[in-house]
């Protein structure tokens, strides 16, 4: 996948290992969230991922090629002389954006020249079909990174590097008209969606849209006032459990990173299992399982058969096609 690492500024350089330590805890201690790039003359480049002052992943970077270090080789991964350094401060969903963009595995990539409005026309196209992907867009003035996750997901994220600084944001198939009139370099990086990181990815865009309607049909039935109470109940235990997650009305307003598939489900599994516990008391539990069958077989094939995987099998809700106890 692409390496950002060429749009991190360089801010020291010729440093020693002991250094970079001190660049470390500075980071640390001043909470940062982003990317810290090692660059050496081999042409090396390490890059540290921060999430609140806490070091998340380490990733090698060679020309063509990305790796994980496992963290308890990471003292002799960066343990070198004459280290060039620079910082990049990002908001989570962008933390959330390269981990995909390090981790997911390459089956293919393709090279294209396009116009904004010929870019318009493939990308909708790469939008509805199967195989996920990173569109890196190059032009005289613009360096824009987009995740494309296919099978007709409406969402499409956009990193955009601009004098130093990185900028996030959510659209759609149409991005393209946003970009000035030129002819532009494009890569699209297409990936493997049985990857883990493609499907913690998935499962994170599938499980607002059920909570959302899980939330709103329990408001039909019990009442404004419960349902207010409910989102309360869960974004408080949420934030108790440390989990940047917040249930409304509208969904799940999502901010956490998690660093593995693992991780997200256990958090998934847990709040649909306390909206269970919270909303049993005023409808019944029954009712309850009813209702999470009915909007189960609502959301869109694909989203319903990573519930029905990660989730909704933990708890044996009855009477879905496919769902059953583990």
């Amino acid at each position: 996948m692409p390496d950002f690492s060429a749009l991190v500024p360089e801010t020291h350089q010729n440093i020693s290992p002991g250094y970079v330590e001190t660049l470390l805890q500075t980071r640390r201690e001043e909470l940062f969230t982003g990317l810290m790039r090692l660059s050496h003359l081999s042409g090396e480049s390490l890059i540290f991922t921060f999430l609140q002052g806490m070091q998340q992943k380490l990733y090698r970077c060679l020309e063509n090629s990305t790796e994980v270090i496992p963290r308890h080789t990471w003292f002799d991964a960066f343990n070198h002389s004459n280290a060039s350094v620079g910082f990049l401060r990002l908001p989570v969903e962008a933390l959330r954006f390269t981990r995909v963009a390090y981790e997911a595995p390459v089956i293919r990539m393709e090279t294209s020249a396009f116009t904004p409005e010929g870019l318009k026309d493939v990308a909708g196209k790469w939008a509805v079909g199967p195989d996920p992907g990173i569109v890196y867009v190059q032009g005289a003035k613009v360096n824009r990174f987009y995740l494309i996750a296919g099978n007709s997901s409406p969402l499409i994220e956009e990193l955009s590097f601009v004098e130093g600084e990185a900028r996030f944001s959510i659209g759609d198939a149409s991005f393209a008209q946003t970009l000035p009139k030129d002819n532009y370099h494009v890569v699209r990086y297409v990936s493997n969606r049985e990857h883990e990181v493609w499907r913690e990815y998935e499962l994170r865009l599938a499980f607002n849209p059920l909570i959302r309607m899980l939330v709103n049909r329990f408001g039909e039935l019990a009442g404004r006032a419960l349902t207010e109470r409910l989102c309360e109940q869960l974004s408080l235990w949420a934030r108790e459990e440390g989990w940047n997650i917040t249930i409304t009305s509208n969904g799940a307003v999502n901010h956490h990173y998690f660093d593995s598939l693992e991780s997200a489900i256990r958090v998934y599994s847990d709040l649909f299992r306390r909206f269970r516990q919270e909303a049993s008391p005023a409808i019944g539990s029954r009712m309850v399982d009813g209702i999470g069958r009915e909007i189960l077989m609502k959301l869109e094939p694909y989203g319903r058969e990573l519930l029905t995987q990660y989730i909704y099998s933990q708890y044996g809700v009855g009477g879905v096609p496919g769902v059953a106890k583990r």
